[in-house]
């Protein structure tokens, strides 16, 4: 008798794949709709997937759309691929994604340096009064995390994260310290199937603001690096803001891709 799972149902994938919105892109409208039955558990850990022209002819896409669509799952991590064998989804270890981390860097060794954090303020703040840099929210309001982020033996810098009000699982007034090392692209996946496909940059030397000044121990005015970042999921909507705050002469700091520090 043969030890391989029986192949996943295709009705659930059909079922959401005519509930997901169409972008007019229909590989990652496809993408969306397996993310969506992983999220959901409707497709478990170890579920073997039909062949790439069985979905094809269960579904009004061609097999290069879902070939498309199952290679960007297999980059995300949601499904893995196995010699003679065929495609699977993924353990639930596998399925945390690949997140933009930030750290610092040794000007010295070149090493990279993983930083610690401490949040200092939680608030529900009004995007508008933040210009441009939270208009893509496209909501009233959003909550603001405020951050002390360094590495042992060095002064911290000032961190400001946002994300949208319905994706907080604390309430203002809650104390910063239930939230120290917390890892809101976990949470984001976990909780809601979000994930990070884009992210975009600007950096300018600019006044700090007070409030950085004051946690950061700096006679105001200060001129320093203001690097803002803005991630996106694959439909292009905006999820999470993160500004960080670094005086003069500060470390060098970087983005990159990884799982390490969850």
């Amino acid at each position: 008798m043969s030890d391989m799972p029986h192949k996943l149902s295709l009705a659930p994938l059909a079922a959401q794949w005519e509930a997901t919105p169409d972008t007019g892109v229909k590989y990652q409208r496809l993408a969306g709709a397996f993310a969506a039955c992983i999220q959901s558990g409707t497709y478990m850990p170890g579920g073997h997937l039909p062949k790439e022209t069985e979905i094809s002819a269960a579904l009004p896409v061609g097999l290069s759309t879902v070939q498309k669509a199952l290679a960007q799952l297999v980059e995300e991590g949601l499904i893995v691929r196995r010699r003679k064998l065929g495609s699977f989804i993924a353990d639930l270890s596998h399925q945390v994604p690949e997140v933009h981390v930030y750290r610092f860097r040794d000007p010295a060794t070149g090493a990279e340096m993983m930083p610690f954090t401490r949040v200092v303020r939680v608030q529900r703040v009004i995007a508008a009064e933040y210009g441009a840099l939270l208009t893509g929210f496209d909501a009233e309001e959003v909550m603001r995390l405020d951050r002390l982020v360094w590495v042992s033996g060095a002064p911290p810098a000032y961190s400001s994260f946002f994300m949208r009000c319905e994706h907080h699982v604390e309430e203002p007034g809650d104390r910063p310290e239930t939230l120290h090392g917390a890892s809101y692209h976990r949470m984001l996946w976990e909780r809601f199937g979000i994930r990070t496909a884009q992210v975009r940059h600007s950096a300018s030397a600019e006044l700090l603001s007070g409030h950085a000044c004051e946690q950061l121990d700096l006679a105001a005015p200060h001129v320093g690096m203001i690097w803002d970042a803005s991630e996106y999921d694959r439909d292009g909507r905006l999820q999470i803001v993160q500004r960080f705050e670094l005086p003069r002469g500060h470390r060098p700091m970087e983005l990159v891709e990884g799982k390490t520090g969850f």
